[in-house]
C-alpha cells in the first residue's frame, strides 16, 4: 500500500506490537525503539519517511526526543507524529505547537492507518 519506512518510538510492549502489526498489515516498513535513546542511534543509521513517537517515554520522553530530532540538521525534517494515553484537546493542540504533525489517543483506532494516510498526504 504505501513505500513508508517508519520509526516507531513506544515503551509498551504490547502497544508497540499492535502498531508494528497494524503497519506492516499495510506494508509498511517498520522499526522499533523503545526509548528515545535507541530512537536517536536508529536515526544516525537509517532513513525514515516519519516517526511514530509516545510522548510519556521512560527517561528522555516523547517531547524531548522531537527536540533533539528537530535541532539535528540531518533529521530536522522528519515528520513525527505523537501517540499519547494521556490525549485530550490541550495535549494535542500543544503537541502541534512543539512540532508534531498530529496526536493521536492511545489505545488507537482501526482507522489509524487511514488517518496516518490523510496526515500525511
Amino acid at each position: 500500500m504505501h513505500e513508508w519506512h517508519t520509526l516507531i518510538v513506544e515503551d509498551d510492549l504490547p502497544s508497540c506490537e499492535m502498531l508494528a502489526f497494524l503497519l506492516r498489515y499495510y506494508h509498511v516498513q517498520v522499526d522499533v525503539a523503545l526509548n528515545a535513546e535507541q530512537a536517536l542511534s536508529r536515526l544516525d543509521i537509517s532513513t525514515y519517511t516519519f516517526a511514530i513517537i509516545d510522548l510519556s517515554l521512560p527517561g528522555m520522553n516523547g517531547w524531548s526526543l522531537l527536540e533533539a530530532i528537530k535541532d539535528n540538521p540531518k533529521t530536522a525534517s522528519l515528520r513525527c507524529i505523537a501517540v499519547t494515553a494521556f490525549y485530550d484537546a490541550k495535549v494535542a493542540r500543544e503537541a502541534l505547537q512543539a512540532g508534531f504533525l498530529a496526536c493521536f489517543a492511545k489505545p488507537l483506532e482501526p482507522s489509524f492507518v487511514k488517518q496516518l494516510e490523510t496526515t500525511l498526504a
